[in-house]
C-alpha cells in the first residue's frame, strides 16, 4: 500500500504522499534516504522507489494508494481526458467507465484541483465504492492506522495562521516523523515523504527542504536534502551516501531526469545552503524543530553549513537552536500530538 492526504487550505488544495511501494524484486540498496530498513514481506519487497503524486495538468494532481499499475491507467486515463471534463469530480466518471475493478487489486485516488477563478475541489474516489459523496475538507488513503490522525494535527497548526508553502513543510515533517520512530516502512509506508499544492489553477511543489535526523546533536547527526524539479523529487542523503530521483512518467519526461546536466545542475543546489526549510528531527525525543528561511540571499543566524564531499558536511548550530533541539518531550498523557514541535524563522 502506502499513503497520501489531502485537504483544503483557504484557496488551496494540497497533497502529500510517501514514495514507498512493494515490488517482487529484491531492491537493489538496502535502506531507504532516511534509513529504513527495505522490508520483505508476504507480498513482495517494500520499497522506496516512486513518486505518488501526478501532476496531470496546469491546475490538477493526482495522488494515490494501492496497485500502482492499475493506478497508473487509470492516472493516465483521467490526464489524456482532463479536457472533456467540466470539474474534478466530473473528471473521475472516466475512470468510473474502466471497471469493473478486481477487488484484489485495489486503487484509491485523491484529486485535488483549482482555477483562475479561485475554486478548488478535493475528490476522493476508489475502485471499490467510486466517488466519496461526503466532500470533506480532509481525507487519508492507503494503509496507516494510527491514533492520531493528521487531520485532527492540522487543525491545530492551521490555527496559527501559517502559510500554504509552510502548511505542506509542517505536514511532510510530522510525518516523515512517524515514519522515522514507527518504522512505518513495515507497514508498507514510507521513504521520502513530500508535497504539493494547487492554487489558482497554478501547481506548486514543497520548496527545498533539508532534514537533519539526530540522537545526539554534538556528534550524531544525518543530512537528507529534499528539493522537487520538473515534477520529480530528488534526496541526497548522508545516510545512504546517494542521490536517488522519484518521479512518474506520466508527469516527467524520463530523458530530461536521465540527462547528466540536469543532474549536475542539481548537484550545484544542494551542495550550498539555499534551502527555504530546515526540518531537525530527534530520532530519540520526537522533537521536530521547524526552521525557516526568509531571505535566502542573507547568511542564517541558526545554521553554518559547508558540505565537504558526498556523504560528508560541516554544520554549527547556534546556542539558541541547540536549546530547542535538546528539549525534552512532554507527554500530557491526554490523547495530544505525540512530539513537540519548534518553529523558529531566521
Amino acid at each position: 500500500m502506502t499513503y497520501c492526504a489531502g485537504w483544503k487550505y483557504r484557496d488551496s488544495v494540497c497533497l502529500i504522499a510517501d514514495t514507498a511501494i512493494t515490488k517482487f524484486d529484491k531492491p537493489s540498496l538496502d535502506y531507504s534516504s532516511f534509513g529504513q530498513l527495505h522490508s520483505d514481506t508476504k507480498d513482495g519487497y517494500v520499497q522506496e522507489a516512486l513518486l505518488k503524486l501526478i501532476p496531470i495538468s496546469e491546475g490538477i494532481a493526482i495522488g494515490y494508494a494501492g496497485d500502482v499499475q492499475i493506478a497508473s491507467e487509470i492516472i493516465e486515463l483521467l490526464k489524456d481526458n482532463v479536457a472533456y471534463a467540466e470539474s474534478a469530480k466530473d473528471l473521475v466518471r472516466f475512470a468510473d467507465n474502466m471497471g469493473p475493478f478486481s477487488t484484489s487489486q485495489g486503487v484509491a485516488l485523491l484529486i485535488a484541483s483549482s482555477n483562475a477563478n479561485g475554486n478548488t475541489e478535493l475528490i476522493k474516489w476508489d475502485t471499490i465504492n467510486g466517488v466519496d459523496l461526503t466532500s470533506a475538507d480532509f481525507y487519508e488513503i492507503g494503509s496507516l492506522n494510527t491514533s492520531h490522525s493528521l487531520n485532527d494535527i492540522l487543525r491545530i497548526v492551521t490555527s496559527k495562521g501559517i502559510s500554504q508553502n509552510q502548511m505542506l513543510v509542517m505536514a511532510s515533517s510530522i510525518f516523515q516523523s512517524y515514519g522515522i520512530h514507527e518504522d512505518l516502512i513495515q507497514k508498507n509506508i514510507g521513504g521520502t515523504i513530500f508535497g504539493l499544492a494547487t492554487t489558482q489553477g497554478k501547481i506548486s511543489w514543497q520548496e527545498d527542504t533539508n532534514y537533519v535526523l539526530y540522537s545526539n546533536i554534538n556528534n550524531s547527526i544525518s543530512l537528507i536534502s529534499t528539493l522537487s524539479r520538473d515534477n520529480a523529487i530528488i534526496v541526497n542523503s548522508s545516510i545512504t551516501n546517494d542521490v536517488r530521483v522519484f518521479y512518474h512518467t506520466i508527469s516527467t519526461d524520463e530523458a530530461v531526469v536521465l540527462d547528466p546536466n540536469w543532474r549536475q545542475q542539481l548537484k550545484k543546489h544542494y551542495e550550498t545552503d539555499r534551502f527555504r526549510y530546515w526540518i531537525f528531527i530527534s530520532i530519540q525525543n520526537r522533537v521536530i524543530t521547524l526552521l525557516i528561511r526568509r531571505d535566502l540571499d542573507n547568511k542564517s543566524k541558526y545554521v553554518r553549513f559547508n558540505r565537504l564531499r558526498e556523504g560528508e558536511f560541516d554544520m554549527e548550530l547556534s546556542s539558541e537552536l541547540l536549546t530547542r533541539l535538546r528539549q525534552p518531550l512532554t507527554d500530557k498523557k491526554d490523547g495530544s500530538i505525540p512530539f513537540r514541535l519548534n518553529v523558529l524563522f531566521d
